[in-house]
C-alpha cells in the first residue's frame, strides 16, 4: 500500500454529513440567539426503577445490619482491650508498691547489718585484714552521712 492509497481510505467527517434537524447531544448545533420560556418548566423524566420521591430508607438493609453487628463486635472487642489495659496497670502498680516495699526491707537489713559492723571491735585486726576493716567503716560512715 502506498501512502496516498492509505489517506483515501481513512474517513473523515464532513461538514456534509451532520444534519442540523437530527437531535445530537453536540453542543455546537444548539442556536443561542433562540428565546427561552422562563415561565414554562418541563419535569424531566426520571431515571427508570427511580421513584419520585423516594428519601431515605427507613429499613435497614442486610449489609447494614451486618455493619452494625461487626462495629458493635469490634466495640466490643475494643472495651474489653481497654478493660484488660486498665487491670495490667493495676497489677503493675500493685508490684511496684510491693517492690518498694522489698526495698525498703533490704535497705533497713542492710543498716542493720552496717551498724552492726560498725559497733564491732577491730583493734584485735592486723595488716590486710585491719585496713580492709577500716576502709569498709569508712565507706559506711560515708553512705550514711556519720
Amino acid at each position: 500500500m502506498t501512502s496516498s492509497s492509505r489517506r483515501r481510505a481513512k474517513r473523515s467527517k464532513t461538514s456534509s454529513s451532520v444534519d442540523p434537524s437530527t437531535p445530537t447531544s453536540d453542543a455546537r448545533n444548539v442556536d443561542l440567539n433562540e428565546a427561552v420560556d422562563e415561565g414554562i418548566q418541563e419535569e424531566l423524566a426520571r431515571p427508570a426503577g427511580r421513584r419520585k420521591g423516594a428519601g431515605k430508607k427507613t429499613l435497614e438493609s442486610s449489609s447494614d445490619l451486618e455493619l452494625k453487628d461487626d462495629f458493635e463486635e469490634m466495640n466490643r472487642r475494643l472495651q474489653d482491650i481497654r478493660d484488660l489495659g486498665h487491670q495490667r496497670y493495676e497489677i503493675m502498680k500493685e508490684r511496684m508498691a510491693e517492690t518498694k516495699k522489698f526495698n525498703e526491707m533490704q535497705e533497713a537489713r542492710q543498716m542493720e547489718k552496717d551498724i552492726e559492723f560498725l559497733s564491732k571491735p577491730i583493734d584485735h585486726l592486723q595488716g590486710d585484714a585491719l585496713i580492709l576493716a577500716q576502709m569498709r567503716r569508712q565507706k559506711i560512715k560515708e553512705k550514711y552521712g556519720l
